[in-house]
């Protein structure tokens, strides 16, 4: 078989830092009417419901759950391609929030991440209105999408001993601005189990993507990747296929490693070996964390046969 291409990259990017929040982690003079169903925490302040409760606040009834921390996002860029969100000394949080009722659907610039005194407000940049991959799926919660992910930047490691989500008070309204640190309407607390992944050091991934220049047109196409997390804390190399003709589409990668540990992934691409006619050759990209490789695989024995292509243009 011809010898592959190698491509080396290094997952130790530092994307540009979330949007900062106005909030702190101060006692609300306004206490949530709880749902019949709700029931506080036994470690959690008296104003503060467990992570999964629901609270009812000006007609609509607003839940909070399923945190999940990562130190990359894989999204989608393009109807038929995904790309990837890595960080270096930070982490994101994600949480899911669900509103319904008679009342406005507060807006997502309400809501705010406290970790002990600290405030980050929800946003995740660069990736926008962007329909998430992993590790959630799905659409930002918003107006339009009252249930869905809301997306935090923090500190990798995070020093904090509490976090709690909040939801200010500063009317149903849609706007720009935080939530008024000394008008809190909700407060949903993180449990201590939930925390401690916050307080690991980050990964850092470092990986090489090896793929052959040309393969027989009945045999998939091998591509492998050996990574390595280098960092002192364990995470998921996250990256992604996208393929560029003669078919598109994209396929995930994700691989857990611990810190110091190493793997070799192997994944192949085949799905011409279905088509009637086989192409003489595939195009496709493997991207991840500072990682865009493009290539162009030959398919030895495939493509149109040499005067059986279909003529075009007009009679001489």
């Amino acid at each position: 078989m011809p010898s592959g291409r190698r491509a080396f990259l290094t997952s130790v990017g530092a994307a540009a830092t979330g949007l900062a929040g106005c909030l702190d982690g101060g006692e609300s003079s306004r206490s949530p009417t709880r749902t019949p169903t709700a029931s506080p925490s036994d470690t959690a302040a008296p104003d503060a419901v467990a992570l999964g409760d629901s609270v009812s606040i000006d007609g609509v009834t607003v839940t909070v759950s399923d945190l999940v921390t990562a130190h990359s996002v894989r999204y989608l860029s393009a109807p038929d391609a995904m790309d990837v969100l890595p960080t270096s000394d930070d982490q994101f949080v994600f949480v899911d929030v669900s509103a319904g009722g008679s009342g406005t659907t507060p807006s997502s610039h309400r809501f705010g991440l406290v970790a002990d005194a600290t405030p980050y407000g929800s946003g995740i940049e660069y990736i926008g209105p962007a329909r998430v991959d992993a590790p959630v799926t799905g659409r930002q919660y918003g107006a339009s999408n009252p249930d869905g992910f809301l997306g935090f930047r923090v500190p990798a490691p995070l020093d904090a001993e509490s976090v709690a989500v909040v939801l200010g008070g500063d009317g149903p309204e849609r706007t720009d601005m935080q939530p008024d640190p000394d008008d809190v309407a909700a407060r949903w607390s993180v449990p201590p189990a939930a925390v401690t992944p916050l307080r690991s050091p980050p990964p850092v991934f470092a990986a090489s993507v090896d793929v052959p220049a040309s393969v027989p047109a009945t045999e998939p196409i091998p591509v492998t990747l050996d990574v390595r997390n280098e960092g002192d804390g364990p995470g998921v190399f996250r990256a992604a296929i996208n393929h560029q003709g003669p078919q598109y589409g994209a396929t995930g990668i994700d691989r857990s490693l611990a810190a110091g540990e190493s793997i070799t992934h192997e994944v192949t691409v085949d799905y011409y070996r279905d088509d009637d006619t086989t192409p003489g050759r595939v195009q496709f990209a493997v991207v991840g964390p500072d990682l865009s490789e493009f290539f162009e695989v030959g398919l030895d024995g495939g493509g149109t046969p040499a005067g059986t292509g279909t003529a075009t243009g007009g009679s001489r």
